[in-house]
């Protein structure tokens, strides 16, 4: 797994509960810091986030079929011929 080497002095301390700190030492990957698992934990949320609001679009959304727009028609007729 790619680890999220912070490149950066540590600037901030952060106080979590002790149950807090468990949770984050169990998910800790040999040669991560704390600081590496939390911005790994929110890349992850981030991620989650974008594909749950992609979700919501593709559920919520009004789409055109492909097949009504004139350029993707002369695309796709033009790599039938070539197949």
């Amino acid at each position: 797994m790619n680890k999220l080497k912070n490149s950066t002095p540590l600037t901030e301390k952060v106080l979590v509960s002790v149950d807090t700190k468990h949770d984050l030492m169990s998910i800790k990957e040999p040669g991560e810091r704390y600081g590496d698992v939390i911005a790994r934990i929110i890349k992850d949320w981030k991620r989650e986030a974008f594909i749950a609001h992609l979700d919501r679009i593709a559920q919520k959304g009004e789409f055109v079929p492909l097949d009504s727009d004139p350029e993707y028609v002369a695309i796709k007729e033009e790599m039938l011929r070539e197949s």
